[in-house]
C-alpha cells in the first residue's frame, strides 16, 4: 500500500448539502487504475503544432505501471495521502492512484473558472478581459478570478457565476468538482454551503477537503484533456457539449494562458530549463495539488498529483516530492536508461485494473 492509514477521521462542520446527480460510481478494489484509450493521432487529425522542444523519434517509453512502482516507492515515507493521474496523450494510456479523492478546490479551480469565462466571449477578451484572466493564472489572483465567475454569469454577480462553473462540470461529467461559495466571499443563508458528491461521500478516507470549494484529481485530469484535445485537434467534449460556446482558438489561448503559472513551482520544479508546462497549482494548510499538461520531447503528458497530511504540510516537505515525482515522469517518458535491464526484466508487481475509457 502507497501511504500510510490516516487516524479516523474526523466530521466536517454541520452544513447545508445539496446533492449532486452523478453516474454510476463504483470503487475498484485496488485504488490503482490503468486506462489504455486512443488519443487522437497526429497523422489523421488536424492539429496545432504542439510546443514539444524537438521531434526527434525517441524509442516508445516502457507501460506506465513502471513508473508508478517508482512512485510507490517515492512516496513510501510520505505520512499522509496522495493521489495523482498520469495520462500519455499520445496513447491514451493513463495510470492513476485514488483520483476520487475529493481534495480542497484551491486554486486548481481556476481551470473550470477559466473555461467558463471563455464560454462567456464571443470574441478575442478585450484589455480588462485579458487582464484578469492573466491575473488570475499567472498571479493566481482570486479577487480576478471572482470577476471572470461573474463574467460567466454574464451579471455582476459572484454567486451566479460559481453556479455556472458547478453546473458546467454536472454538464461535462465532473461531478466531484463546485464551488459553492467564491473566494473570499461569505455563504448566504439562501444558498447550499456545500454539495455532495461521489468523492466526499467516501468513507474509508478524507483529507478534510474545503466544504466550499472542491475538486479531485480525476476530475482535473479530463478538463485538461478536454481543452488540451480541443487546441490540438479542433475536437473534443468541450465542443459537444458546448457548440458555439467555446473554439478551438479560445482552447489554444487557455493554454497559453495556462503557461504563466510560474509564480510557485511544484511539478515545474522537477523538469529540465525550458519544458513547456501549462498548469495550475494551489496550496493550503494541509494540501498541495498541481494539474499539468507537460510538452516533454517524446511525449505530451497530463500530471496531476495531490498531497494531502493532517494538521499540516510543510512546504519543505511537499514540494521536494513534487519535484521529484514530477522528474520521475519526465523521465519515463524521455530518458531510455531510465529503468535498468533488471527492472525492465522483473515487471513491477503493482495490482492493476485495465480498461478502456476516453475523457476528450
Amino acid at each position: 500500500m502507497l501511504l500510510i492509514a490516516l487516524a479516523a477521521c474526523q466530521s466536517q462542520p454541520p452544513a447545508t448539502a445539496v446533492a449532486t446527480p452523478s453516474p454510476q460510481f463504483t470503487i475498484a478494489n485496488s485504488p490503482f487504475t490503468i486506462h489504455n484509450s486512443p488519443t487522437p493521432s497526429l497523422a489523421t487529425a488536424t492539429a496545432t503544432p504542439s510546443p514539444t522542444p524537438s521531434a526527434t523519434p525517441t524509442p516508445t517509453p516502457p507501460p506506465l505501471a513502471y513508473l508508478a512502482a517508482a512512485i510507490e516507492q517515492e512516496l513510501a515515507g510520505f505520512r499522509g495521502l496522495s493521489s495523482y493521474v498520469i495520462r500519455d496523450l499520445e496513447t491514451g494510456e493513463e495510470f492513476s492512484y485514488q483520483p476520487d479523492l475529493a481534495i480542497s478546490g484551491m486554486s486548481l479551480l481556476k481551470i473550470p473558472i477559466l473555461i467558463n469565462a471563455y464560454r462567456a466571449l464571443d470574441r478575442p477578451p478585450d484589455v480588462e478581459q485579458r487582464k484578469l484572466i492573466t491575473q488570475t493564472t499567472s498571479l493566481s489572483d482570486n479577487f480576478s478570478a471572482n470577476l471572470l465567475m461573474q463574467l460567466a454569469a454574464g451579471q455582476p454577480n459572484t454567486y451566479i457565476g460559481a453556479d455556472v462553473v458547478t453546473q458546467s462540470m454536472r454538464d461535462l461529467g465532473l461531478y466531484n468538482t463546485f464551488i459553492a461559495v467564491p473566494f473570499y466571499a461569505d455563504p448566504k443563508p439562501d444558498r447550499p454551503l456545500t454539495y455532495l458528491t461521489p468523492a466526499n461521500q467516501r468513507t474509508d478516507i478524507t483529507t478534510r477537503p474545503d466544504i466550499h470549494r472542491q475538486t479531485t484529481t480525476g476530475d482535473l485530469a479530463k478538463m485538461l484533456e478536454m481543452i488540451y484535445t480541443c487546441a490540438e485537434y479542433g475536437r473534443s467534449h468541450l465542443l459537444t457539449r458546448y457548440p458555439g460556446e467555446i473554439t478551438q482558438e479560445e482552447c489554444r489561448d487557455m493554454l497559453a494562458m495556462l503557461q504563466l503559472n510560474d509564480l510557485v513551482k511544484l511539478l515545474e520544479a522537477g523538469l529540465p530549463e525550458g519544458t513547456i508546462i501549462a498548469h495550475k497549482l494551489g496550496y493550503v494548510g494541509e494540501t498541495y495539488g498541481d494539474a499539468a499538461i507537460i510538452y516533454s520531447p517524446a511525449r505530451t503528458y497530463i500530471l496531476v498529483l495531490a498531497l494531502y497530511a493532517p494538521g499540516w504540510l510543510e512546504w519543505d516537505i511537499a514540494s521536494p516530492l513534487f519535484a521529484r515525482i514530477s522528474a520521475l515522469a519526465y523521465a519515463h517518458f524521455n530518458d531510455p536508461a531510465a529503468y535498468s535491464p533488471q527492472v525492465l526484466a522483473a515487471p513491477p508487481g503493482t495490482e492493476q485494473h485495465a480498461h478502456t475509457t476516453s475523457y476528450a
